[in-house]
């Protein structure tokens, strides 16, 4: 099945403009009253279709919406849909469209609109290639819209509000101008308008009058949803001391990603309040299409070398905001499984001997590229490289900025290993690491069999089921060495609530109001 989907788009290979650091700058807060956001990374692009980045993510959830999303117990509720369903054989996913929902445009949303929205993003978008690739996807009535698939997928609801490639609904105008390529208008039907986007600097965004917000008690991503301010700006500053000098000061009403190491200190100002939560994982990615790492021994040899208590300490410091869980998803999902895990975090010098002989490793170097844009990224490179050198595999560090790194790690000439971090998903499926055009280049027909086994399943139980042969080809295979978990912390002052942080969802400020 996923021979058929090498052209899945993935922006993650877009490149990433370099953030700068500092206060506001020459922007303006706009008129009346705002709410100003501090933000570690610039999204390399606004339309969620087209990228991973929890950037793009985050702030693009203020202005786009979906059919249906995941809440803070990862139940999928309805947002532009009033109801939804999956027939008994997991063929047809059913939607009933909420009416009189406005695009920022001013004009209404109609089934024509959606079902151009689902058509862009099984076209563009990583999980809608890999999943529905051969779905159908029309309009039996002005006010429902059906997707259906050729096999049973008894997960297609939640990978439909899975919010790594926010499904939007957009004007089925704008998508057709765009065509392959991001949409260059922004016009979606959430609580926000997209106003600008001043690259390297800030996005801004404004009250949008003519909103309706779904019903309900909100919980992450789902429930009522209101716009309190005039505006709202994301200012993008890489620093996390200026971060958070930014926070204690007022400058900002808050900031994500801020400094482990001041946490505690932070937690000691009343005019402040953090919220931790987690944050998926880093992890070593390694570039299985040529060089030392082509080979899985020598893959094997770098996870018999490495400890990870080590490389999670140096960059989240306190045991509270990592943990050393191998395993492809947390112990709180159903799909957690301990298959494999007996390799995980045992570093063994002898077997790495053992192993580099079955390579026939020559003392290559291997060259682990990495940024400071990403601290944490960075500090578990240090820790990683400094233990590769100490069993005898000549490692060496390439530290540039990201947009760099995301430009390098397509070139499989230019490293063996990169470091980047993957948000919390629901599902271990829509981890891009597994798609062989991401970079790193898996191609196991291992995991292809396990991929195979969960999607054609004859129930979701079934489907799940199937976790322990998908961690066993994991580990078999090792596409990426995975550091334990991450957690996160964003601060905002105080005087101000309605912010929520969910794993599935990450930070959600479009509720923010004053006290």
């Amino acid at each position: 099945m996923r021979r058929l989907l090498l052209g899945a788009l993935l922006a993650a290979l877009l490149p990433l403009s370099a953030c700068t650091g500092g206060g506001l700058g020459d922007a303006q807060r706009g008129t009346g009253n705002s709410f100003i956001v501090a933000w570690n990374a610039q999204p390399p692009t606004l339309d969620p279709l087209m990228t991973t980045s929890t950037a793009t993510r985050d702030i693009a959830r203020n202005f786009f919406e979906p059919l249906i999303t995941i809440d803070a117990d990862n139940q999928v509720k309805p947002v532009l849909a009033d109801s939804f369903s999956l027939s008994d054989d997991g063929t047809l996913v059913s939607f009933t469209l909420r009416e009189n929902v406005k695009f920022h445009d001013g004009s209404t949303m109609e089934a024509e609109d959606v079902v151009a929205s689902l058509e862009a993003w099984i076209a563009k978008a990583s999980v809608g290639q890999l999943f529905f690739s051969e779905a159908d996807v029309s309009s039996p009535a002005p006010d429902k819209v059906e997707i259906r698939l050729p096999d049973p997928l008894f997960v297609a609801l939640p990978l439909l509000a899975d919010q790594g490639q926010l499904p939007a609904i957009q004007p089925k105008e704008i998508l057709e101008a765009a065509g392959d390529d991001p949409v260059e208008k922004f016009v979606g039907t959430g609580p926000y308008t997209m106003e600008k986007w001043n690259t390297d600097q800030y996005v801004q965004m404004a009250h949008f009058d003519d909103y309706v917000s779904p019903g309900g008690e909100t919980s992450g991503t789902a429930g009522s949803r209101e716009a309190a301010f005039d505006s709202m700006f994301f200012y993008f500053v890489n620093d996390p001391s200026t971060r958070m000098s930014g926070l204690q000061t007022g400058e900002y009403d808050a900031a994500n990603a801020l400094p482990p190491d001041n946490l505690e200190m932070l937690e000691g100002d009343e005019n402040i309040n953090l919220t931790t939560g987690d944050n998926g994982f880093n992890a070593a990615i390694f570039n299985k299409k040529s060089g030392v790492m082509a080979d899985p021994n020598m893959r094997r040899a770098v996870l018999a070398a490495t400890n990870i208590d080590d490389i999670q300490k140096a960059a989240f410091s306190s045991e509270k905001l990592y943990d050393t869980n191998g395993a492809l998803m947390p112990k709180s999902s159903e799909w957690y499984s301990d298959e494999g895990l007996e390799t995980y975090n045992h570093p063994d010098p002898e077997q790495v001997d053992e192993l580099l002989d079955k390579a026939d490793y020559n003392g290559e170097e291997v060259r682990i590229l990495t940024s400071r844009e990403y601290e944490e990224h960075y500090n578990n490179a240090v820790v990683m490289n400094q233990q590769l050198n100490d069993v005898g595999i000549k490692s060496r560090l390439i530290v540039t900025d990201w947009a760099t790194v995301l430009q390098s790690r397509t070139d499989d000439k230019s490293y063996e290993i990169f470091i980047t971090g993957f948000s919390p998903t629901s599902t271990p499926l829509t981890q891009v690491f597994f798609d062989p055009i991401w970079p790193g280049w898996t191609e196991s027909p291992e995991i292809d069999d396990a991929f195979d086994t969960i999607v054609h399943a004859q129930s979701g139980d079934q489907a799940v089921s199937a976790k322990d042969d998908l961690q066993k080809a994991f580990y078999d295979y090792l596409p990426v060495l995975k550091f334990g978990a991450r957690s996160t912390t964003t601060g905002i002052r105080s005087g101000f609530t309605g912010h929520e942080f969910t794993a599935a969802s990450g930070d959600i400020f479009y509720n923010v109001r004053t006290e």
